[in-house]
């Protein structure tokens, strides 16, 4: 599925992107476009972001996450869940 009409990018293209460490709607549009010109496809980048971290979260660290040390979305999806148990 399309998700931004301007650049062409896929919903596919937008996960790759995230998948490779975009964390930002500005991330995302500076690697594949996708947000940078008119802006309507934003709030989907950014459930498709949100989408990925929280399915992450659960599993090992992102790219970005060195040895024991969680980013700033993995610690707080982890003391979240910590709190609910």
């Amino acid at each position: 599925m399309y998700v931004c009409l301007c650049a062409g990018a896929t919903s596919a293209t937008v996960r790759d992107v995230v998948a490779s460490g975009a964390s930002t709607s500005k991330q995302v549009a500076a690697a594949c476009g996708a947000g940078g010109d008119c802006g309507r496809c934003r709030r989907t980048v950014r459930a498709i972001i949100e989408q990925h971290f929280a399915t992450t979260a659960a599993d090992a660290p992102c790219r970005q996450c060195t040895g024991s040390l969680f980013c700033q979305l993995h610690a707080g999806s982890r003391r979240a869940s910590a709190r609910a148990s």
